[in-house]
């Protein structure tokens, strides 16, 4: 283990609200006696780095771990120069199309490497933001100290270079200091979490958007692509009365299921089950849109992976793509730039409950245009309550 990481670790365990980059045995000793005065400055900097050491450690987060001290108490001067660089790895995430998860989970390694500083040191042969060795093949130390270069070499994607985000299948799916771990292989995968934290406060004084939509290789996927007459044609900007453009209300369609849509509670049970969980203000609900959905339609589960699958797999003539005359009772699937996609059930009167929304974790009552509005989310279509393979 590194100094530095020593120091890191230490720092991160005991609550201490003093973080610093150390190069040498002799810097992580004064920053632990530090600690033991109680001092109460802070450098969000890079205090672990035998992340190219290609042993890897246990590739998985640590719960408990404290978040490091609010940037609140970074100096000024530093935060303005994370501001900076925050900025510019958002602009390359939206250049390449990449999701504002992207953006996050390159805030939260650069925050553990640099401080989100552009580092002229660092372990070893390590540069720049990221850390990234020119020794393990990631580039030139001119390459790796040019901001955009070296975003683009950690959201990857090139070939002769080490992976990078988007090389690694389904990141989407993992929590963000899973797949900063994945790209930077660090002997500490913990302390990428501790980061989170700090980059959405970041983010926000940045004004990056985190929620924003994209996909894993920056390319939209097919079911994805516009498909309904929700789209407001080419050439044609949505007039103000246009019920089909996003954030427009839904509106309530005839109910009535086909002959092979069976649940174990019927639509007027559901929507009155449903209609009855957010008072019972429950946070259980964490990136679980379709087992809620199933949940409401009487199922513990829907015996498929995500709710953009579930639409997939979904019968072609159960697919009502863009529509928003929706039937109460109804699924109602979004985009929301990851592979998971989101779901929610209609109630009635442009209304839908959903998890995550307003809050995440709980689900609420909400006007279904606010997934759109609100969250950013893209409008795929409805289907019926369709769940063959729920149990």
């Amino acid at each position: 283990m590194e100094a530095r990481d020593v120091a890191e670790a230490a720092a991160a365990r005991a609550s201490a609200p003093f973080l610093a980059k150390a190069g040498c045995i002799s810097a992580a000793l004064a920053v632990i006696a530090m600690l033991g005065l109680g001092t109460t400055s802070l450098i969000a900097g890079a205090a672990k780095k035998a992340s190219e050491a290609k042993n890897g450690g246990q590739g998985c987060e640590i719960p408990g771990l404290p978040d490091p001290p609010s940037i609140d108490h970074v100096p000024g001067e530093i935060l303005a120069e994370q501001i900076y660089h925050a900025k510019i790895i958002d602009g390359v995430a939206q250049e390449r199309g990449l999701p504002g998860r992207a953006s996050l989970i390159a805030f939260m390694t650069a925050l553990q490497e640099s401080g989100l500083q552009n580092l002229n040191h660092g372990d070893r042969d390590s540069l720049g933001l990221f850390q990234q060795r020119p020794s393990q093949g990631w580039g030139t130390p001119a390459e790796i100290k040019n901001p955009p270069t070296s975003t683009g070499l950690f959201f990857g994607g090139n070939p002769g270079r080490p992976p990078g985000l988007v090389d690694i299948p389904v990141w989407q799916m993992l929590e963000p200091g899973r797949a900063a771990q994945r790209v930077q292989r660090s002997a500490h995968p913990e302390l990428y979490a501790t980061r989170r934290g700090q980059a959405e406060a970041v983010a926000r004084k940045a004004g990056v958007n985190l929620v924003r939509l994209g996909t894993g290789t920056g390319e939209r996927p097919d079911w994805a692509q516009p498909t309904a007459p929700s789209e407001t044609p080419p050439g044609r900007c949505p007039s103000a009365g246009d019920d089909t453009a996003a954030g427009a209300p839904f509106h309530d369609a005839a109910a009535g299921w086909p002959a092979e849509v069976k649940n174990r509670r019927t639509t007027a049970e559901a929507i009155g089950w449903a209609k009855g969980q957010p008072a019972l203000n429950e946070k259980r609900w964490w990136q679980r849109c379709l087992e809620f959905s199933a949940r409401v339609h009487g199922w513990n589960a829907a015996g498929v992976g995500s709710a953009i699958i579930h639409y997939r797999v979904m019968p072609e003539h159960m697919k009502h793509p863009g529509s928003r005359d929706v039937p109460p009772g109804a699924l109602m699937y979004w985009e929301t730039g990851n592979i998971h996609g989101h779901v929610s059930v209609y109630l009635g009167d442009g209304m839908i409950i959903s998890n995550d929304v307003y809050r995440p974790g709980y689900v609420d009552v909400m006007p279904a245009s606010d997934v759109e509005s609100k969250w950013g989310a893209r409008y795929v279509g409805w289907a019926p309550p369709y769940f063959p393979k729920g149990s």
